[in-house]
């Protein structure tokens, strides 16, 4: 579970080395490695020697900040060289960046960072091409969007290891949807349905608010630093409620389970974990808990 060993694929791009904050940062807390990592399609020496310099460079630079950084390059499809390094290499965390196609090896990333995702088991930060450029981040705030099932809860061991030692507050989540109002057309086929509703939607609350103040009251007695808020959202929004949420929380990253290798899960919710990925500003780590036939 240690962040011991921390893989940064590069391109040579601006927008690739958004990545390399966030791995300083969790390298600075947890004493992790980095490695700076790319591939090339052409494995000629000429053809490689700018962007092995360009890596070098990268690396002496963390190393100048006391952080213990190497470099790797790899040849053939760039995803796939990504998850076999990192499968085969201890890699506790891949930082990658959304998109870029400025760099010397001119990946897409978009859809490399997507394949990667859904081809590894190993924790994925995706780092979003719409958040601002930073030179320096800190893990002040996360966000953790629970849908009340023990698969959501999965993340909490990763996050409570990843911000041990630090000041970092953990957000949970929730969205409570309405209850569906049947209607015929415009009207509602029984108008005394509607006071149901209301009605049952305030005890969905009232229970979601019950379930995240047990969990925050279990957590704060490990010494973690939590907030609970339930927000009732819009029929079919609990996304974009999600992502409003993080928003407003200013929060530095969102945390999300995953099913790995067979791509982002589908909670109760829906395709909610696919869409804040998608359209998310804030970066969003993705983690893969042990399946039961692992445990």
């Amino acid at each position: 579970m240690a962040y011991r060993r921390v893989l940064v694929p590069l391109d040579g791009s601006d927008m690739a080395e958004r990545a390399i904050p966030y791995a300083k940062t969790i390298a600075k807390s947890k004493g992790s490695e980095i490695i700076l990592f790319t591939v090339s399609i052409a494995s000629v020496e000429q053809l490689d020697r700018p962007m092995k310099a360009y890596l070098e460079l990268n690396a002496k630079g963390l190393q100048s900040q006391g952080i213990k950084a190497s470099t790797a390059i790899a040849y053939g499809n760039v995803a796939d060289e990504i998850v076999g390094f990192a499968d085969k290499n201890n890699i506790n965390l891949i930082i990658i960046s959304t998109h870029g196609y400025s760099g010397i090896k001119r990946w897409v990333l978009g859809s490399v960072a997507r394949n990667v995702l859904y081809g590894t088991g190993v924790q994925v930060l995706l780092i979003k091409s719409k958040a601002p450029k930073v030179s320096h981040v800190e893990l002040k705030k996360l966000l953790l969007p629970l849908d009340g099932s023990p698969f959501a809860e999965a993340p909490i061991p990763f996050i409570k290891e990843l911000t041990k030692g630090t000041n970092t507050e953990i957000v949970l989540t929730t969205v409570c949807e309405p209850p569906l109002v049947p209607s015929y057309g415009d009207r509602p086929i029984n108008p005394a349905w509607k006071k149901h509703r209301d009605a049952l939607w305030t005890e969905m609350q009232k229970q979601a608010s019950e379930y995240l103040e047990k969990l925050k009251a279990r957590l704060e007695k490990q010494g973690i630093k939590i907030k609970s808020q339930v927000i009732p959202g819009d029929l079919g929004r609990v996304a974009e409620s999600i992502m409003q949420a993080a928003q407003k929380e200013k929060v530095d990253l969102i945390a999300m389970t995953t099913h790995g290798r067979s791509g982002v899960s589908r909670w109760v919710y829906g395709g909610v974990a696919n869409r804040i990925v998608e359209q998310s500003a804030q970066p969003v780590l993705l983690i893969r808990p042990s399946r039961p036939e692992e445990s």
